[in-house]
């Protein structure tokens, strides 16, 4: 179990760039960062919260000429705010800004043909504010690079989803909108890319992985004395997994490598890895004070022939 403050840590500073940004007046208030949740869990839900308030910087919150017209304070207020509840943890991400308007929503539905206009007539709020989940469903009318290039929520709902948690919408048109994440306190099953390294077995996360690529040593570059390799227009660090971990070294450098390409929230990095296992279902063991030293480390699991494989910590790592 981590604090949430390690992933949010970085929240404020991007949120004043977006204000200078967007030319917007506006601030970030967090609480609760010393809520605890399963590290793996934290490690993957950087990217949909960071999501979420970016798009409430963006679509959220007015100029402050608009606020004032609306009598509001002309400075935004965006909200974070972390707390356990039972056997789970709540993340709020709010702001007091526009508000969804549902009426655009129902009829942008109708126009893409969603549902026809009597169907419309019968919806519940909770029912339209729905289709904002769907995929490449927006209601932005150009797409920019501030709240996901396109990418819309329903990246962060299944991303949500694949932790085992849900995503809840309040809006109040002209007052504001709150998205409510509800996760579990612990991950107990996650889907995992089984690796070798020399002949250990190791788990990386699924949820962390672009790609996984054959990359020839020859293409292996060199950038203030660490190997990297360009991507598809990326510059991306390398680590070689065998050597932080203090595996035996290879009896020969191989042709080309087998590089894992995991992100978390902007940055990338390629994980070396000797073979490539497969990707299944494995159960989360904790290791309790045997790890703590490690923080490469985030857990453990048993596979089916009774072999214990390592689970990697990408946000460590990166």
């Amino acid at each position: 179990m981590v604090p949430i403050e390690s992933v949010v840590n970085k929240f404020p500073r991007m949120i004043r760039d977006l204000s200078r940004k967007l030319n917007k007046k506006m601030e970030l208030v967090m609480s609760g960062e010393d809520t605890e949740l399963d590290r793996t869990v934290v490690d993957q839900i950087g990217d949909p919260l960071q999501h979420l308030l970016r798009n409430s910087a963006d679509h959220g919150l007015e100029s402050a000429e608009l606020r004032k017209e609306r009598g509001k304070p002309e400075t935004g207020t965006i909200r974070l705010n972390a707390f356990q509840e039972g056997n789970n943890v709540i993340i709020e991400v709010g702001d007091d800004g526009n508000g969804i308007d549902t009426e655009r929503v129902k009829s942008k539905a109708i126009e893409r043909g969603l549902v026809t206009e009597e169907q419309a007539e019968k919806l519940t709020q909770k029912e339209i504010i729905d289709f904002l989940f769907m995929p490449s469903f927006s209601m932005a009318k150009t797409i920019t690079d501030i709240s996901g290039r396109g990418v819309g929520l329903d990246v962060v709902k299944s991303n949500i989803e694949a932790l085992g948690g849900d995503v809840e919408v309040k809006t109040k048109l002209g007052e504001g909108t709150t998205f409510t994440v509800r996760l579990p306190l612990t991950l107990a099953i996650i889907q995992a890319l089984m690796v070798e390294i020399r002949d250990e077995k190791y788990a990386i996360a699924l949820g962390s992985i672009q790609n996984i690529e054959d990359i020839p040593v020859k293409d292996i570059k060199y950038v203030e004395a660490k190997e990297v390799i360009h991507l598809r227009g990326l510059v991306i660090p390398i680590i070689r997994l065998d050597k932080l971990l203090d595996s035996a070294p290879r009896e020969e450098e191989p042709e080309s490598l087998t590089v894992v390409i995991v992100k978390k929230g902007e940055k990338y990095a390629g994980l070396v890895v000797d073979n490539l296992i497969g990707q299944q279902e494995i159960v989360i063991k904790s290791l309790g004070k045997y790890i703590n030293n490690n923080k490469l480390i985030s857990g453990a699991t048993i596979l089916g022939d009774g072999e214990v494989a390592l689970i990697l910590d990408v946000n460590t790592l990166m």
